[in-house]
């Protein structure tokens, strides 16, 4: 019925105001999810890491620490084997001190390094 001029711009105006808006919901909302799914798999990575440590740690009290000759080559491979699979250049690093120490006060120094850095993963 009232078809001036005025009506039809504001109906345009009111129109691509409401496409803007709705686009940029759109993409925030995208950008929200987004930003979810982020630390879900920081928050993974780190419980992996964290339960990686601590099988490590319980193998390492239970075949090194608790026994009494020398460890056998299976175990060192297992050993060495769990502490690579970590990939942390740290441990690994640590793990070779260990594996290199050439007396049993440097192998026990580097044994409680090693386990210190393995219990700060934890």
């Amino acid at each position: 019925m009232f078809h001036s001029g005025i009506l039809d711009k504001t109906k345009l105006f009111t129109n691509f105001l409401l496409v803007v808006l709705l686009a940029g919901n759109i993409y925030l909302s995208v950008q929200f999810i987004e930003g979810l799914k982020k630390p879900v798999l920081e928050d993974q990575t780190n419980v992996t890491i964290q339960i990686k440590s601590a099988r490590f740690l319980k193998t390492f009290i239970n075949k090194v620490l608790n026994t009494q000759g020398a460890v056998s080559f299976e175990d060192r491979v297992q050993l060495e084997n769990d502490i690579l699979q970590i990939h942390d250049p740290v441990l690994t690093t640590s793990w070779k001190a260990f594996v290199e120490s050439k007396t049993s006060k440097e192998a026990q120094t580097n044994a409680v390094k090693l386990m210190a850095l393995l219990i700060d993963r934890v």
